[in-house]
């Protein structure tokens, strides 16, 4: 049961990230703005649950890769993965309290900081299915 339910939420992770065909992708420059706070807590929220959805995948077994037939996680994929999202977690939660105590500073830069550490969570998450 619970397989059923991991595999169903990368999928509809996946979905909700407009990937359909690539198993464990994330394209966020399609599926948020990444030009706003809210944009940017929209993206983090989409890789937290893309993350989440890798992670709770049975474990690849040695030698294997993932693949259509072999859906399952890389145990290397997993750790960078947590990596990834603590920096994006920290790059986030920055951005938002800069913008909340400058509200006339533009936010280009701290923006800019959170999206890179977004993109980092995407292509790791790419790299889980190669």
């Amino acid at each position: 049961m619970r397989k059923h339910f991991a595999v169903a939420a990368l999928a509809g992770a996946l979905l909700l990230a407009g990937c359909q065909t690539t198993l464990p992708s994330l394209n966020l420059g399609t599926a948020v703005t990444l030009n706003t706070i809210y944009g940017i807590e929209n993206a983090y929220g989409v890789a937290v649950n893309a993350a989440n959805a890798y992670k709770a995948l049975p474990l690849c077994s040695t030698g294997t890769v993932p693949s259509a037939n072999n859906i399952c996680a890389k145990r290397s994929v997993i750790v960078n993965l947590q990596a990834a999202i603590r920096r994006a977690q920290v790059a986030v939660n920055n951005a938002i309290v800069f913008q909340r105590t400058y509200p006339t500073v533009d936010v280009t830069n701290v923006i800019g900081a959170a999206r890179s550490a977004l993109l980092d969570v995407q292509q790791i998450l790419a790299s889980g299915a190669q």
